[in-house]
C-alpha cells in the first residue's frame, strides 16, 4: 500500500531519530556517570585531606571516629591494596533497619613517630539517586525533543507541500476536453515547484496544441467528405433509375447505397462528437426530457411495426433538464436505437425515467467485452454488426459535457444502461 511522502518521512524519522537518541543518551549516561564517580573521589579525598590537617593542627583534639564521616587509627599499618584506592562498602544503621552503601577511602600518615590510618565515606546512594533523576531528566527532555521535531516536522512538510498539492489539484480537475487552459503559479516560493510547474504548463499547452490540431483534422475532414458522399448517392440513385440496370447490377448498387450510408452516417458523428469537443453547442433550455423520451418511443413503434421488440415504460412526467435540445435528442435516440438494434427475437426492451436518472434496459447477446469499453469510439460488441461503433461514444461524450454519470451493466444476455442526472 503506498504513502504519501509526508508519512514516508514521518516514519523515517520516528525510526531513525529514536536509535540515534537512544545512542546518544547511553553516551550521555556514561559521560555523566564517570564525572560523578570523578566528584566522588575528589570529595573523598577533600575529605581526607580536611581530616589530615585537622588532626595534624590538634592532635588528639579531634574525636577519632564519626559514623559515616571518617575513622582514625593509629599504629598498626593498614594493609597494602587498601591504601589510596577507592571501594565499596556498607554500613547497618539499626534505628531504621537497613544498609547504606558508601564510597571508603583509605590513606595513611605519618605524625612524628606515630602512623595513622585516616578512612573517609561518602555516601553512594546520593550518587544512585542523581542518576536516576538526572537519566529520567533526560529522557523526559529526549521523549519532548523527540514529539516536537514530529510534530515541527509534520506542520512545516504540510506548509511545504502545499504548492505541490496545489498543483496535483490543479491537475486532477484539468480536463482537456473543456479546451481550458491550466492555469498553474509559477511562483510558489520553492525552486523546485517552480520548476515542475513551468515543465508541467508547458508540457499541457503542447498537449492541448495537438489535441485541438487533432480537432481540427477531424472537423476538417468531416466537412470535406460531405459533398463526395453526396454525389455518391446521388450517382447511385441515377444508375439505379437506369433502363438497362440487371438484377446483379441492382444488388451491387444497393450494397454501395448501404456502404455510402453507412459511411455518411458515420461521417456525421464524428462531424457531431467534433462539434461536441469543441463546445459548439452552448445553448441551454429547460427541456421536457419526459416528452422527448415519449415522442422518440412512439416513433420507433411508428418506424419498426411488427419488428419492434415489446416496450415497456416508467415515465416520470414533468422530468425537465438544463441542455441544448438537439444533444439531448441524440442521446435519447442512440439509447433507444441501440437497444432495439441490438436486440433478440421475442425480446424487450424497459424503459425508465425518474428526475434523478434514464435507464434503459433489453434483452439481447451475451456480450465477450467489458461493457464500458463499448463507449470507446468504433468498439462494437461483435465485429459482424453493422452499426458504426460511434452511438455510445456520442452518448458518453453528451454525458461528460453535462456531468451526467453513464454506466453500462450487462448480466447473462440482459442489458441495463443508466445515466444518471443528479447524485444528490
Amino acid at each position: 500500500m503506498s504513502k504519501s511522502l509526508q508519512q514516508k518521512n514521518t516514519r523515517s524519522l520516528l525510526t531513525w531519530l529514536p536509535l540515534v537518541m537512544l545512542v546518544g543518551s547511553i553516551g550521555f549516561y556514561l559521560v555523566l556517570r564517570s564525572h560523578i564517580y570523578h566528584l566522588q573521589e575528589q570529595q573523598l579525598e577533600l575529605k581526607q585531606e580536611n581530616t589530615w590537617n585537622t588532626l595534624r593542627s590538634v592532635p588528639g583534639g579531634i574525636p577519632l571516629h564519626i559514623k559515616c564521616e571518617y575513622d582514625i587509627e593509629k599504629g598498626t599499618p593498614a594493609p597494602r591494596q587498601l591504601i589510596g584506592r577507592q571501594r565499596d562498602t556498607s554500613i547497618y544503621y539499626p534505628s531504621v533497619g537497613h544498609w547504606d552503601a558508601f564510597a571508603v577511602l583509605t590513606e595513611q600518615y605519618k605524625l612524628g613517630d606515630t602512623t595513622y590510618q585516616i578512612t573517609t565515606y561518602f555516601s553512594s546512594k546520593e550518587i544512585t539517586h542523581l542518576l536516576i533523576k538526572l537519566s529520567i531528566a533526560e529522557a523526559v527532555i529526549f521523549l519532548l525533543l523527540l514529539g516536537a521535531i514530529v510534530i515541527i516536522n509534520r506542520r512545516t512538510s504540510r506548509t511545504l507541500w502545499t504548492p505541490f498539492y496545489d498543483t496535483m489539484d490543479a491537475i486532477r480537475r484539468y480536463d482537456i476536453q473543456r479546451n481550458k487552459p491550466l492555469v498553474l503559479t509559477g511562483r510558489t516560493g520553492v525552486d523546485e515547484f517552480d520548476r515542475l510547474n513551468l515543465t508541467l504548463t508547458s508540457l499541457i499547452d503542447d498537449v492541448n496544441r495537438a489535441y485541438n490540431n487533432q480537432k481540427q483534422f477531424t472537423e476538417n475532414a468531416s466537412h470535406e467528405l460531405q459533398t463526395p458522399l453526396a454525389i455518391i448517392r446521388s450517382k447511385v440513385e441515377l444508375l439505379m433509375d437506369a433502363p438497362f440496370l440487371t438484377e446483379e447490377i441492382a444488388t451491387q448498387l444497393g450494397d454501395i447505397n448501404d456502404a455510402n450510408e453507412r459511411l455518411s452516417q458515420m461521417n456525421k458523428n464524428l462531424f457531431l462528437l467534433t462539434r461536441i469537443d469543441n463546445h459548439q453547442f452552448p445553448e441551454l433550455h429547460r427541456i421536457p426530457i419526459s416528452h422527448l423520451l415519449e415522442r422518440s418511443i412512439i416513433h420507433y413503434q411508428e418506424y419498426y411495426s411488427g419488428e419492434l421488440p415489446a416496450i415497456k415504460t416508467c415515465i416520470e412526467t414533468g422530468v425537465h433538464l438544463q441542455a441544448n435540445s438537439s444533444l439531448i435528442e441524440v442521446l435519447i435516440n442512440n439509447l433507444l436505437r441501440n437497444a432495439i438494434i441490438h436486440n433478440v427475437p421475442g425480446g424487450y426492451v424497459h424503459v425508465r425515467l425518474t428526475g434523478k436518472e434514464l435507464w434503459i434496459e433489453n434483452s439481447g447477446p451475451i456480450l465477450n467485452v467489458d461493457p464500458q469499453r463499448l463507449f470507446e469510439r468504433f468498439r462494437k460488441g461483435r465485429e459482424e454488426s453493422r452499426t458504426t461503433g460511434l452511438g455510445l461514444a456520442l452518448v458518453k461524450q453528451i454525458c461528460h459535457l453535462y456531468q451526467f454519470e453513464v454506466q453500462y451493466l450487462h448480466e447473462e444476455g440482459i442489458h441495463r444502461i443508466q445515466v444518471i442526472f443528479s447524485s444528490e
